[in-house]
Formats: C-alpha cells, sequence, structure tokens
C-alpha cells in the first residue's frame, strides 16, 4: 500500500466545502468513542463504544454514554463495535454513533456536518468500503476523511511540543520523522511517520491491549481468590489503579513472595457493593491501624450510654467482617509485564520494545536517527506508572548506543487521536482530504481508497 498521508497529494483535486458545514471529529476507539467538532481543544462527549446490557432475563440496554447512568455495574454483558481493533458490529456502530449525533451529544444533522473519522493502521479494505457506505448511505454526511489513529496522534503530540518550545505559537510546526507508539485497548501499534505521511512498510502490530491485560487479570484473580469473569467494569478499575510497570521485575516479583510487613507491594482493594459505595477503595494492609479511641479517665467511669462495647484484641470489625476484599500482589506487576515479554503468556510475539526497533530497522538507514529521537508515546495502555521510563531503559538496551533516544508522552493519552483530528479537520488543507456524497456516488469507493490513501 502507499504511504498513508495526513494531507491530500496534489492529483487529487481540491474540494471547497461550504463554510455553513459542521466538522464532526469521531475517534472510534476500542473501547470509548470520542466525539466533538473540529477546532475544540477537547471532544465533547466521551462515549462506551458499545452497548451493555444487565444482568436478568429483562435486563436493561445502555447505548454509549447512558453507560454512565447504570445503577450496578455488576455482571455487566458487553457488546463493543470493534473486535481487535477492527470494526465487525456495524449495528452497535450504528447505535452509538446514532446516540452521539443525536439531540443528547452533539445534536446535529449529519447531511449538515463533514466527518473526520480515526481507524486502526492498516485497516482491511472490506472494512474501509463497508464504513463508506456506513456514513453515505446510512447517515448520510455531506462528506467525510478517515485518517489512522497514531498519525493524528502524532499531530497533537506534534503541536504539544510547538507549544512548549514557544507557548506563544498557536500553530504545530510541519512534523518532522517521528515514531508513534499507540498503546491502546485492542492492540499496540508502532507507526513510523516521515513529514505527514505514516510508512506503511514499517508500521507493526503488537496484539495485546489493554482489553486482554484486563481479561487476564480477571483469569488470575478467579483462579486465586473470587471468580470475578463477569466483572469486566470492576476489574478495569483495579487494573487502572492499582497495576504499574516494575523498574525492576526480578527484585519486586521475589519481594511479593513475603508475607507480612517485609511485601511492600500487596495491596487490597475492598469491593463496592454497588448499594453504599460506587467504587471500590484502595488499602494498604501494613500501614498502621488507626488510633483507638481514648481510655476512660482514671478512676474507671462507666462507660458512655449508648456507646459501642470496646474492641476485644485480635478480633476483626464488624464494617471489615461483611466487605470483601481482593489481595493484590504481584499481580500488580506482572499484568503490565504482558507488555514488554508477551511470552509469559504464550503469546508468540515480540515486545513493545523489540517491535519498535523492528519498525524502526524496516525504515531507510537514514531515518533511523531521527525515528529513534523523536518516539511519541499515546494510548490508554501507556497510562500505567513507569511506562515511560522502563521502555526507555529496555530500548536503550537495544539501540546503537551512537543514537540517542528521546521520548515525548502524550499530555493526555487517551484524547491525543481525537485532538489531532480537532487540529487537522480545521485546517485549510482537511477541503481537499475528504470524498464528497456527490463524488462518492459518481466514483464509489475507489476514490475514497485513493484518498484517503493519499494516492
Amino acid at each position: 500500500r502507499p504511504p498513508t498521508s495526513l494531507h491530500s497529494m496534489t492529483a487529487n483535486p481540491p474540494t471547497n466545502l461550504p463554510s455553513h458545514l459542521k466538522r464532526v471529529v469521531i475517534d472510534n476507539g476500542g473501547h470509548t468513542c470520542k466525539v466533538g467538532f473540529a477546532g475544540q481543544s477537547d471532544p465533547e462527549r466521551c462515549l462506551l463504544n458499545g452497548v451493555v446490557k444487565t444482568k436478568g432475563p429483562t435486563g436493561k440496554v445502555y447505548v454509549g454514554d447512558q453507560y454512565e447512568a447504570c445503577p450496578d455495574y455488576s455482571s455487566l454483558q458487553y457488546r463493543l463495535s470493534l473486535e481487535r481493533g477492527c470494526l465487525v458490529n456495524w449495528d452497535t456502530q450504528a447505535e452509538v454513533w446514532s446516540r452521539a449525533l443525536g439531540a443528547d451529544v452533539l445534536a446535529v444533522n449529519p447531511a449538515d456536518c463533514s466527518l473526520l473519522l480515526s481507524e486502526i493502521p492498516m485497516c482491511p479494505t472490506s472494512i474501509q468500503d463497508t464504513l463508506d457506505e456506513m456514513v453515505f448511505e446510512h447517515f448520510g454526511f455531506h462528506s467525510y476523511c478517515t485518517r489512522p489513529a497514531p498519525a493524528l496522534a502524532a499531530l497533537s503530540i506534534a503541536a504539544q511540543q510547538a507549544k512548549q518550545q514557544a507557548p506563544e505559537a498557536s500553530a504545530a510546526p510541519p512534523m518532522p520523522a517521528s515514531l508513534i507508539v499507540d498503546a491502546g485497548f485492542s492492540a499496540t501499534h508502532v507507526v513510523p511517520i516521515f513529514g505527514s505521511a505514516a510508512l506503511n512498510y514499517g508500521i507493526k502490530r503488537l496484539g495485546l491491549g489493554g482489553k486482554l491485560l484486563t481479561n487476564h487479570l480477571k483469569q488470575v484473580i478467579s483462579y486465586r481468590a473470587y471468580n470475578v469473569m463477569e466483572e469486566t467494569h470492576l476489574i478495569n478499575d483495579v487494573k487502572e489503579r492499582l497495576c504499574y510497570v516494575s523498574l525492576d521485575f526480578d527484585a519486586d516479583l521475589a519481594l511479593t513472595r513475603f508475607r507480612g510487613k517485609k511485601n511492600t507491594i500487596r495491596r487490597e482493594f475492598v469491593m463496592p457493593d454497588y448499594v453504599n459505595s460506587m467504587r471500590g477503595t484502595i488499602r494498604d494492609p501494613n500501614a498502621p491501624a488507626e488510633p483507638a479511641a481514648a481510655p476512660a479517665a482514671a478512676g474507671g467511669g462507666a462507660r458512655e450510654e449508648g456507646a459501642p462495647p470496646p474492641q476485644k484484641k485480635g478480633r476483626v470489625p464488624a464494617d471489615r467482617a461483611e466487605e470483601q476484599a481482593l489481595s493484590l500482589s504481584n499481580e500488580r506487576i506482572t499484568v503490565p509485564e504482558l507488555l514488554f515479554h508477551p511470552s509469559d503468556i504464550g503469546l508468540e510475539q515480540a515486545g513493545l520494545p523489540e517491535c519498535i526497533v523492528q519498525a524502526a530497522e524496516a525504515c531507510p538507514p537514514d531515518m533511523r536517527e531521527a525515528l529513534y529521537a523523536n518516539i511519541l508515546v499515546t494510548g490508554g495502555s501507556s497510562r500505567f506508572p513507569n511506562f515511560e521510563e522502563r521502555l526507555q531503559r529496555e530500548l536503550r538496551a537495544l539501540v546503537p548506543s551512537d543514537l540517542p533516544i528521546g521520548f515525548t508522552a502524550a499530555s493526555d493519552p487517551t484524547l491525543a487521536a481525537w485532538r489531532g483530528g480537532s487540529i487537522f479537520a480545521a485546517a485549510a488543507e482537511y477541503d481537499s482530504a475528504v470524498v464528497t456524497k456527490e463524488q462518492y456516488r459518481e466514483e464509489g469507493h475507489a476514490l475514497c481508497r485513493r484518498r484517503f490513501a493519499g494516492a
């Protein structure tokens, strides 16, 4: 395939979009769908990109952002629009987009809008063709354009770098060569970019993302403690709040084998009951206990009427006896470790540092120094504490010592692709990158494939 460019080539005739058109930007992620308008700094709404149903024969269905109003997150049944990063559940996606475009979110008429949509790198052509039909024939957008999410994130981080160097600058300069590490929900992609073009021959994919990490943690906890295979929302919260990337995995793993206060890694997660509490709490079992109430004055007066009886030594308090708590020790570091060593669960793929080296080595030798010096990190799975530092350490051992390594993390990894899309859709070059509904009727899918690929 030809390089994927953010801006159209001169072979594409320019399209002058009407000034009254609203430019809608949708970052269609595997877990969340971010929607808003071009030129905004943040999306209007982040919706669950799927449909959930509560347990029971008469379960209630929640679409998109309605998920936030669910009164009980236990045992929910999920039907996401994307599987392994590819759009496969078209009916579900139509429901989510209808919700996003409806009166409760964007309140727009698709016929009066131009759509910029993100997609995964190297998206299958059959999915792209069906997407064309969905955008033009089902929703009736005036025009639309697709771009790979990592390329849009690179545009956002480049603008972030420009503002850090010159806060008064309002527009991002042309991007240099960069290497995008997008650790997302469905998979992790490493995408080399030169100028404004994603070099398809250097793209590497690691089939491991936030969804697999959550599912692995569910299996481990279900085997060792409680059966939580249906508690996706709960365990995802546990993963995001308690797991972290270890900087010395062997030493920390040895530490988790101790019991008592020697194990400084162990934490307890008190699960919510969805009646009195909607979110779990974290507790350090090694933390000193709260001081007991002051003893009665000397001479021992009688206990105040209505006061609880004194707690006997060694007895569990009544409130703790009724709670359910997960004890996590080595799980806190072994789950994120899969990003660096997928073979730990039998996944025969290279780890993330090796994927970065493979992507850079697939590019021309003259570009490699620039790629290593400008590694841009984005994606929700990059939010683990110590992720960037560990990645830089392991990459330093694989890259020749004469090549400098530079990292820049997105200010908000989950919104980087949408913000890049907002910048691109507001630029003048956007007009010549879109395909209108009339052009689609005349030339069909072939025009969309050529123009969206920058050919």
